[in-house]
């Protein structure tokens, strides 16, 4: 199986109780699925899993909701780096407001 990165967005700042939380779902939806925080976006995380996973994350039924607030996938990749870049200049060019 490939892993695929998906980084999804939230509409507000992700606490650490609500990675908490999205840790333990995905972990329960998707076993071996894993969360990679995002530096310099509280908004942002990236999710390690398979093609088949990802593929579930799109669409307009495919976002999460933790804590109230929804996440949605805006980009997947197989290489993390580029979710990573993605979610860094998402910042720096003003699209995600704390």
């Amino acid at each position: 199986m490939s892993k695929r990165y998906v980084l999804l967005v939230a509409d507000d700042v992700i606490s650490e109780s609500e990675r908490k939380a999205l840790r333990s779902i995905l972990e329960r939806r998707h076993q071996g699925d894993k969360l990679i925080e995002v530096r310099g976006n509280p908004r942002a995380v990236i999710v390690k899993t398979t093609n088949e996973v990802a593929s579930s994350f799109r669409g307009a039924e495919g976002g999460l909701t933790v804590g109230g607030k929804k996440l949605t996938s805006v980009l997947t990749s197989g290489a993390v780096v580029n979710l990573k870049r993605r979610a860094s200049e998402a910042r720096a060019n003003g699209q995600v407001h704390e």
